[in-house]
């Protein structure tokens, strides 16, 4: 019988909470010198896609953009281009799919190559729904009869991750840049991209690596909906590193190294709603689970 060992250290626990979409993902960028910024987007029927939701943890950000490094999503039909690090936008899906129209994510970085990079297995979980999210710095997307015939498409279920020296082969489209204040720069035009999902025969075909099924698969997260207590219990074989739990608004409500194939989380003092957890393996790999705290 696998021994179950619970050993946490340097945790710590912070509380925010905010009414739980239909959808809600975190995109991850990464500049060349190892700055990061995280983003949330997603998508439900109650959300407006021109005005910031509040109730979903959109709070509108007035400073200027960090002067080396920062990621901020705008609504795709907001002609104010509001900024917040997380955008749920309205959608009229068939069915039980909640697909966000499109998003505006905006960046500025000075140190480039910029990487970004998602855990596909959160579109997986939602399956066919999100067979057909993408990123694209194409406006044709949206301006074709059929959208996959746009010039460019990258498949977040058919892939992990982008270069930004591969992003921009056209140059982005007027509805993709915008000037923004930028620390101690001024004014200065800042690129995006669109992240947006389509109902329609999956052209976005799923190929996911089955080792990271397998990995996903392998790890147990009890009970959900969560009470007072959490527990986690690792079958991969691999060794965890740490663990996160971030809310809506993507801020890390509780962080910890681990040691051990079993962890158990106290949750008597989070706030009921939606969260991720977000397992990091020491060969590098990761899991997000998506948990209810009730």
């Amino acid at each position: 019988m696998r021994a179950i060992i619970w050993l946490l250290t340097s945790c710590w626990i912070g509380f925010l909470s905010a009414q739980q979409p239909q959808f809600i993902m975190p995109i991850w960028f990464e500049d060349s010198v190892g700055n990061k910024d995280t983003v949330w987007v997603g998508g439900d029927p109650s959300a407006s896609s021109q005005n910031l939701n509040p109730p979903f943890g959109e709070i509108g950000i007035i400073a200027p953009f960090d002067s080396a490094f920062e990621v901020r999503a705008v609504h795709g039909d907001d002609t104010d281009w509001e900024t917040s690090k997380t955008i749920i936008e309205y959608n009229d899906t068939p069915g039980q799919c909640f697909l966000p129209p499109r998003t505006r994510i905006m960046f500025h970085a000075k140190y480039s190559p910029l990487k970004i990079y998602w855990d596909t297995t959160i579109l997986a979980t939602n399956n066919p729904c999100n067979i057909n999210t993408i990123l694209t710095p194409d406006q044709y997307a949206f301006l074709l009869q059929n959208w996959y015939d746009a010039r460019i498409i990258y498949c977040m279920m058919t892939r992990e991750s982008i270069e930004v020296e591969d992003l921009f082969p056209i140059p982005p489209p007027d509805q993709l840049k915008h000037p923004f204040e930028v620390e101690g720069n001024g004014i200065q035009v800042v690129p995006g991209l669109w992240f947006a999902g389509f109902w329609d025969f999956p052209h976005c075909y799923t190929t996911l690596p089955t080792s990271d099924i397998g990995l996903q698969t392998r790890i147990s997260v009890s009970p959900n909906p969560a009470g007072n207590a959490l527990t986690l219990v690792n079958y991969s074989g691999l060794a965890i590193k740490s663990v996160q739990i971030s809310n809506l608004t993507g801020q890390t409500v509780y962080a910890c190294s681990v040691t051990g194939d079993s962890i158990q989380i106290p949750m008597d003092g989070f706030m009921n709603g939606f969260y991720i957890v977000h397992l990091e393996f020491n060969k590098g790999m990761t899991v997000s689970k998506k948990i209810i705290k009730e």
